[in-house]
């Protein structure tokens, strides 16, 4: 059997009800569009992207290029609150739905963090539509944050840069821009930076009382887990939803 003939015997089996799965999942750490749905009737599964959505159904193209339309009422409960929460984003190219926040977190921090480039601080956007953050509380005038900073900046390259399920926010306590800057520089930070200044309700609300501090939020800012070690953050999230 050719391999396309099999991709179409895989797309029809998913509709009336045999347990597969997509061996292909390439690209799906860089496409947040790709996704595992799920019928409810029949409990099988199939690796797709949606491509188009009404009221009725959904247009999902799999990882083969093979279009599924799949009635909405025959989606998990879990496919439909996802369509619900990106109908946005749904259609649009890739690379817009990163940009698209996921929940007031994102909602708040959009167009007000800055990023290191060429060392200095610009206004730039992280990731928006993770499902969890780490907003990072700490200050280039306390000792224990310097000294913490160096080994969060490794943790966030090897275990949160690539994951889109998180996104680190540093909430820097310094006084100013420039000292923020010179900051961010001396370590290389790779995460957003959200200024003293423009600190969100959110990031207030949940702000500690000792630096450097990290809160795991999930995407509506509600409190997870603190700690000074990012990568324990990181795993936390996949405790928190294993318990769900």
């Amino acid at each position: 059997m050719k391999f396309s003939s099999w991709c179409i015997l895989l797309a029809s089996t998913f509709m009336m009800g045999s347990s597969l799965c997509w061996a292909d999942s390439s690209g799906a750490a860089d496409d947040p569009s790709l996704r595992t749905w799920t019928n409810k009737n029949t409990g099988s599964t199939v690796e797709a992207r949606p491509v188009a959505l009404n009221m009725k159904t959904v247009k999902l193209v799999t990882t083969a290029k093979k279009p599924i339309t799949m009635p909405l009422e025959k989606l998990s409960d879990e496919d439909r609150a996802w369509l619900e929460e990106h109908k946005e984003v749904i259609g649009k190219p890739i690379a817009e739905w990163s940009s698209m926040p996921s929940g007031p977190v994102a909602e708040e921090m959009k167009g007000k963090t800055y990023m290191l480039e060429n060392g200095k601080l610009k206004k730039r956007d992280g990731k928006l539509n993770p499902k969890h953050f780490i907003l990072y509380f700490s200050a280039s005038w306390c000792g224990p944050c310097c000294r913490n900073a160096p080994h969060s900046v490794e943790a966030y390259n090897r275990v949160v840069k690539d994951n889109p399920d998180v996104e680190v926010i540093m909430c820097n306590l310094d006084q100013n821009l420039d000292a923020a800057q010179k900051w961010a520089a001396a370590n290389n930070m790779p995460w957003p930076i959200l200024l003293k200044e423009d600190l969100t309700e959110l990031a207030k609300k949940v702000a500690p009382r000792g630096i450097p501090t990290m809160i795991l939020v999930d995407k509506d800012g509600k409190p997870i887990q603190s700690s000074q070690n990012m990568e324990q953050l990181v795993k936390a999230i996949g405790s928190n939803r294993s318990s769900r």
